[in-house]
């Protein structure tokens, strides 16, 4: 199963791209979106507006493709789930694209730049190996126990 996700917004470009790489047969495997607000309706796989929580969607799914949220993002990353992100540059001038940057740099995803290169980016996220990621210890603790000696 394919999972999308746009989270509490909307990105009907994403929806509709993906409805016609079903439509045409590119894509075959089974598709399970979450549209959020979106006006666009898909038409060749099944959708949900909202859930309480995505995490049986993330079990079942061999590849999830999101917007760039930071949650979706980083609950993805940390659970080494199979991962391809589509930056919604409609929101908030472009504010998810040093996240993807970064998590991209470091192999945690793969980092669709171009709704036509959609269905590439889903092979490349099902053949990869992905880098784990670990999270790198807080430093707030130290600067802590440094002030208090």
């Amino acid at each position: 199963m394919i999972f999308v996700t746009v989270g509490t917004a909307h990105f009907d470009p994403l929806l509709e791209k993906l409805d016609d790489l079903v439509e045409s047969g590119v894509i075959k495997e089974f598709v399970v979106a979450q549209i959020g607000r979106g006006s666009y309706i898909p038409r060749n796989f099944r959708y949900f507006r909202f859930i309480r929580s995505l995490k049986s969607a993330y079990d079942k799914a061999h590849v999830i493709i999101s917007t760039g949220g930071a949650g979706t993002i980083m609950e993805c990353v940390h659970r080494g789930l199979r991962l391809v992100v589509v930056e919604n540059t409609t929101l908030m001038e472009g504010h998810q694209s040093q996240l993807i940057t970064e998590m991209s740099r470091r192999g945690h995803l793969v980092w669709c730049k171009d709704l036509n290169d959609l269905a590439l980016s889903i092979n490349e996220a099902l053949t990869r190996n992905f880098t784990p990621f670990i999270a790198e210890p807080p430093l707030v603790p130290d600067m802590i126990r440094k002030m208090l000696k």
